[in-house]
């Protein structure tokens, strides 16, 4: 890795007020709310997106400009693809 990809990046607060991505995601979680407590939720939350961003990635219609970024978005990917994939185990108490 070159110099500045294992760099950790913050936000000033104004930074986090102005982010057209953040007002986004906000207003989508007001909107469209999702229980992550819920796996079955979280997973049909997730699923139908990672088809269409898995299909991207391999036909190279995401492009990075630095591999700091590329590693952020594959680390991302890789949490939903966990949540959507890994085995749950069942509990072991009756409700």
């Amino acid at each position: 890795m070159s110099s500045g990809e294992n760099e950790s990046k913050t936000f000033t607060d104004e930074q986090l007020i102005n982010s057209k991505t953040l007002q986004k995601l906000s207003a989508l979680s007001r909107i469209l709310p999702i229980n992550a407590s819920n796996p079955v939720e979280v997973e049909a939350a997730l699923a139908p997106s990672f088809v269409f961003v898995i299909d991207a990635i391999d036909n190279n219609t995401i492009q990075f400009t630095t591999k700091a970024d590329e590693n952020a978005f594959f680390q991302i990917l890789f949490v939903a693809h966990q949540l959507i994939v890994q085995p749950r185990p069942t509990s072991p108490t009756r409700h």
